[in-house]
């Protein structure tokens, strides 16, 4: 074997240098790339969070709607019970209950129409809001709300998996973790377009 000449052993330094430095640039780049995608994933995580608890106070409204409507309906079944009694009584007797009646039939017939705006106006709210939420996940971060929504869930059930497989080992499962590794890898081959 013929010793190296110190140009080259210069050149090879050099270029390992120029590669170390590469990959130091690569995993960096990597790293950084990974952190802006897990922060841009918390990101979606929470507008879509939002989104969710937006939703639920929505149907808690709704639910509230409909309680009060089913309270003036059975305030609207009393009075009219009411002026059948009053009907009953006569003309002497039941001419001031009839008169209380009417004025709470339409006391409740006004307010059944502040209930019906209300309900109006929270559906809009909602329609509004998530509007802007929509437009917020395309704006500020360049995402489909549905694809967002789709890729954070993604990544809640790809944790949940990696949390099952750990659990799995864990118990001294190492049998069923590595079939449940193969399904899912076998579902990647495929592109999960059939059963393993």
């Amino acid at each position: 074997m013929s010793p190296i000449s110190e140009a080259l052993r210069q050149r090879l330094a050099e270029r390992l240098a120029d590669a170390v430095k590469a990959s130091t640039d690569a995993d960096q780049a990597s790293g950084q790339a990974q952190a802006q995608a897990a922060r841009q994933a918390a990101e979606i995580e929470g507008l879509l969070e939002g989104g969710e608890r937006l939703a639920l106070r929505g149907r808690d409204l709704r639910a509230s709607v409909q309680e009060l409507r089913d309270t003036l309906e059975r305030g609207r079944l009393s009075t009219l019970n009411a002026a059948l009694e009053g009907a009953r009584l006569g003309e002497v007797a039941g001419k001031a209950l009839m008169a209380m009646t009417d004025e709470v039939r339409s006391a409740l017939g006004r307010s059944a129409d502040v209930l019906d705006d209300h309900a109006t106006r929270v559906a809009e709210l909602e329609r509004e809001s998530l509007a802007e939420l929509s437009l917020e996940l395309r704006q500020q971060l360049g995402v489909d709300p549905e694809l967002g929504g789709l890729v954070a869930r993604a990544s809640r059930e790809a944790s949940d998996l990696l949390d099952t497989l750990a659990a799995l080992d864990a118990r001294g499962a190492h049998g069923e973790a590595r079939e449940l590794r193969a399904r899912i890898a076998a579902l990647g081959a495929t592109g999960g377009a059939e059963e393993p």
